[in-house]
């Protein structure tokens, strides 16, 4: 398999003008030796920078850090709360405080010393990168079932086409998946150990058209309308602010592909990336008749955590999707389904 890497999106805050293009110029010359890192906004990212001089720690768990650039906000986390990597640029102003990750702008090895922590911390967000690769281009030769992953004698996933799940060990390195080998399994074989990582293969999927560089939107989509279906079953925090418009504009009117550049504002690649996102999460179709039948209500709660492409559990709050119409045919304008009908 090829040995192709993930994007991943830092998210910056504190910074000043001069310290962010410091930033991008030693993002730019990190050796090619693992994932591809970007600046994307900070919400949506995967990892973050701080500047330490702009922190304040206002309570034992809580810390403000101050804006850096005029159209920046002041970002206040709660430390007991952050769910992602997360370094602090010296020097510090503040004594009370000591991070576990600091760095050094001016010395581009402590940077990177730094992110390849983000990228062990991130292991297994890259072993499903590569997976959802492989099922991707493999997708055609699957048949349903259960399928085991291993490498050397270890078992490295559990993949099962039945329930539309998975299971990876969270210790595996992605360089592992990229040499293992796929055996098809009987029914019998679809535990997943407890220790492994659960989730689901249209989050495999949905990873990896994010973060591949190669463009894998169908062909189709970029000459035919393109109709809503229903939300995406991934994570609320996973949708990104220019999917949330896609979605909202395709649920009130289909479009093609340069009308939804005009209506959503999105750049090319952008629109491509999203659409392909969409795609590969069963949102979409270029076929009318298998359109779905209402329209996303303003908020995220209007992006429950159910699809057609696999048994999912609402998350917690969120009320019933959009309704889709019944699988009574075969849609080839979604990716393969692996799986009872």
């Amino acid at each position: 398999m090829s040995s192709e890497q993930p994007l991943l999106y830092l998210g910056l805050a504190g910074f000043t003008p001069e310290q962010r293009e410091r930033l991008n110029l030693l993002l730019g010359q990190l050796p090619p030796r693992g994932a591809v890192w970007r600046v994307g906004p900070f919400a949506e990212a995967d990892a973050w920078l701080v500047s330490g001089e702009k922190c304040r720690l206002v309570a034992a768990d809580t810390l403000k850090i101050l804006a850096g650039l005029p159209t920046e906000r002041i970002v206040q986390l709660d430390l007991d709360e952050v769910d992602r990597p997360i370094a602090f640029s010296l020097p510090l102003t503040s004594d009370d405080f000591d991070p576990k990750h600091t760095f050094d702008l001016s010395v581009a090895a402590s940077l990177s010393g730094v992110l390849q922590h983000f990228e062990g911390w991130l292991r297994p967000l890259r072993s499903q990168f590569v997976l959802g690769g492989q099922l991707i281009a493999r997708e055609n030769e699957l048949l349903p079932g259960i399928y085991h992953v291993s490498h050397k004698g270890q078992l490295l996933a559990v993949m099962d086409f039945h329930e539309w799940r998975i299971g990876i060990l969270r210790k595996a390195d992605p360089v592992d998946f990229e040499l293992a080998q796929w055996d098809r399994r009987p029914l019998e074989a679809h535990d997943i150990p407890s220790h492994f990582l659960r989730s689901s293969l249209t989050h495999l999927r949905w990873i990896y058209a994010q973060r591949t560089e190669h463009d894998v939107l169908p062909s189709r989509y970029r000459r035919k309308p393109v109709y809503f279906r229903h939300a995406p079953a991934v994570p609320m925090r996973w949708i990104r602010d220019s999917q949330l418009i896609l979605l909202r504009e395709l649920s009130q009117a289909a479009g093609d592909f340069d009308a939804l550049l005009r209506r959503t504002g999105l750049t090319h690649a952008q629109l491509t990336r999203d659409l392909a996102s969409l795609y590969f999460a069963g949102s979409i179709t270029t076929t009318p008749d298998k359109a779905g039948t209402a329209t996303l209500t303003s908020g995220e709660d209007s992006l429950p955590g159910k699809s057609r492409n696999g048994p999912a559990q609402a998350l917690p709050g969120a009320p019933a999707g959009p309704p889709t119409l019944p699988v009574s045919k075969l849609d080839l304008t979604a990716p393969a389904q692996l799986g009872r009908k």
